[in-house]
């Protein structure tokens, strides 16, 4: 089982919950049974909770930062999640002898933590920035690629892609300012509407529980046109899609908006907020604004004009997010809570250790090109491979680190060619044969039936045993390389 600690309430906001609940739905795709404990407020506060079917923990408002609390209310979990501002190493220390392993979700920066692993989705975030908040040995993700989206956003992002190329001009802009908005930017941001008088179809986006909803309802009557309201939203991706411009928040939904290519003003309402803004402003991907509505109404009308603007907006947010993040950082925990070698996709962290596996001197001698690669060219064709659907790279975990990798590529016939690569350091231990192994039946999961074929060189012997052994045979030589092949039913 694995355990989520996240809370939501009016004033806390709705985003720890939903970027959790993204988590949980990919593990639970891949078949882990998922459970929450919430403090009280929270499942009145995100209707998304109850609808998703996972069990909740309620924890009394006494007892939410209290470790022997949970531990008394919940079995050991294999993974225990903690997303919370509240919560740091005095709250997760407690509980590492009894969770198996702990990963936090946090984008501040500025607290210690007794964690397996951390995820900042924030964009421009170093891993260096945790160097001293983490223990040795934890794993650090950092950045928007890793964003934790619900699978309806990467579904959506093709086609949304698509009409944001031949976007001209705004026709439709919606207002989503987070579930709760307790600083009511809302009502501010509906006001700058009116002053910029766009004359163009406005959705506004917020939740049932939200504390100024009444005014809210009441500023977007007098718009002209009247805005539309929607409560408690199920289909944000197709409204995202929709929309042909965003004022949005600096929070957990602007990775919504970029991994759709939405052009958008965000708004900084809190402080907790402007490293989110900044990154988003950095990229390109973002107009941003704080809580004064003649400077929005300035940079709309500026925006609504602007078509070039729009498409350059849209290109730059859209390269920051695919929508995948939570189906990656699903494989990762998997992967690590394994005492043995198992696989997960690679990400772009990876990228240093893959060239020096490359550029080791053995593997060098057994390729094709036998040169040394640099890291920005690496870095690029890594890229390259992580964003295309033909190609699939694992990496090897064991519990003393990253192993080795396994590449797919999938050719002009179909077949898919074979790479392998084993980390120097481990070596010797007999672990080709189980990583391959282990990354065909990953591959034949993911794509069912294949037809492998691997290109060795004479002299490797090694390689030789190691694919007779994964049941390849030999069927002839083409620019001299041996040829092997194999044919694999579905999983």
């Amino acid at each position: 089982m694995i355990l989520f600690r996240a809370d939501a309430s009016p004033g806390l906001g709705v985003g720890h919950v939903m970027r959790c609940l993204a988590l949980a739905e990919a593990l639970r795709r891949r078949g882990r049974d998922c459970r929450f404990a919430c403090g009280s407020e929270t499942l009145a506060t995100v209707p998304a909770l109850q609808d998703s079917g996972f069990p909740v923990t309620n924890l009394a408002d006494d007892q939410g930062g209290d470790p022997q609390a949970l531990m008394a209310a919940v079995a050991p979990p294999r993974w225990l999640v903690v997303d919370h501002y509240g919560l740091d190493e005095a709250y997760e220390q407690p509980l590492r002898s009894w969770a198996g392993r702990i990963a936090v979700i946090d984008d501040l920066a500025d607290r210690n933590h007794a964690c397996d692993l951390l995820l900042d989705q924030t964009a421009g975030r170093r891993a260096e920035d945790y160097a001293a908040l983490v223990p040795p040995g934890a794993r650090v993700l950092t950045g928007p690629f890793h964003g934790l989206l619900r699978p309806g956003f990467a579904q959506a992002r093709p086609m949304a892609l698509e009409r944001r190329r031949r976007m001209e001009t705004v026709e439709s802009i919606l207002v989503s300012l987070g579930g709760t908005d307790p600083a009511n930017a809302t009502s501010l941001a509906l006001d700058a509407l009116a002053r910029a008088d766009l004359k163009c179809r406005v959705v506004v986006v917020m939740g049932g529980a939200a504390p100024h909803l009444d005014e809210v309802r009441t500023r977007a009557a007098r718009l002209d046109p009247p805005a539309e309201m929607r409560l408690d939203a199920r289909d944000m991706p197709a409204l995202l899609a929709a929309a042909d411009l965003a004022i949005g928040a600096s929070g957990g939904s602007a990775w919504e908006r970029c991994c759709l290519g939405l052009p958008s003003l965000t708004v900084v309402s809190a402080d907790n907020q402007r490293e989110v803004a900044r990154g988003l402003a950095l990229a390109g991907a973002a107009d941003v604004c704080g809580l004064d509505p003649a400077a929005m109404a300035r940079a709309l009308v500026r925006l609504a004009k602007d078509g070039t603007a729009l498409r350059r907006m849209a290109e730059q947010a859209a390269a920051l997010c695919d929508g995948d993040g939570a189906g990656r950082l699903a494989e990762m925990l998997l992967a690590l809570e394994s005492d043995d070698l198992a696989l997960r996709r690679a990400v772009p962290e990876d990228g240093p250790d893959l060239l020096s596996w490359r550029n080791d001197p053995l593997t060098r001698t057994n390729s094709k090109d036998r040169g040394e690669v640099a890291l920005a060219p690496h870095l690029a064709w890594l890229a390259r491979v992580l964003a295309d659907p033909a190609r699939l790279l694992l990496l090897a975990e064991m519990p003393g680190g990253k192993a080795g990798m396994v590449r797919f590529d999938q050719t002009e016939n179909g077949d898919w060619l074979v790479s392998i690569a084993v980390a120097p350091a481990f070596r010797g231990r007999g672990l080709g044969c189980r990583v391959l192994a282990a990354g065909i039946r990953d591959l034949a999961a993911r794509k069912g039936a294949v037809t492998l074929v691997a290109e060795i060189a004479p002299a490797n012997s090694a390689s030789r045993v190691l694919f007779e052994a994964c049941g390849f045979t030999a069927c002839g030589a083409a620019d001299g390389f041996l040829q092997y092949r194999a044919v694999v039913a579905e999983a």
